[in-house]
């Protein structure tokens, strides 16, 4: 497995704009990435983040992570829908494409799922095995399929 550092750099190399003191754990997959010239350009992370093992990030759109955020294991930020050749496509399912902001401080638990044209506000907690397909405002707790704000 690739050493965080080592991850990093390659990322920076190809377009990805990330702060200080980031650590990105191996394996993470990276779709999406061939759509332009510099290949992770769509990714900007701030600074003193953690990013855990087997996340999915898709770069079709952009992804902005604030500073001071943790994505736990296994977590999927997906910036798309393309139903490819499916008769759905026609119809009923269009394609789309929207980016994904996770604001400052936010915590994402394991196995979180982040779909596209969503904001996760500052200092938020994303409970584990959570589908976020709406905004979620400052400050709260929230968890769930789909994901709701919990008092």
């Amino acid at each position: 497995m690739t050493p965080s550092k080592v991850t990093v750099e390659i990322l920076k190399k190809y377009g990805a704009v990330i702060g200080e003191n980031v650590r990105i754990q191996a394996p993470l997959i990276i779709h999406n990435a061939d759509q332009s010239k510099n290949l992770f350009a769509n990714l900007t992370i701030g600074d003193d983040c953690y990013i855990g093992r087997d996340c999915i990030i898709d770069l079709m759109g952009i992804i902005h992570i604030g500073n001071n955020v943790t994505i736990s294991h296994r977590a999927i930020l997906n910036t798309h829908t393309n139903a490819g050749k499916s008769p759905v496509s026609k119809n009923r399912l269009k394609n789309t494409v929207g980016g994904i902001s996770i604001s400052d401080g936010a915590y994402l638990g394991l196995n979180v799922t982040v779909l596209e044209s969503v904001t996760i506000g500052e200092n938020c907690i994303i409970g584990a095995n959570s589908l976020v397909n709406n905004d979620i405002p400052d400050n709260v707790i929230a968890y769930g399929t789909p994901c709701s704000v919990k008092e």
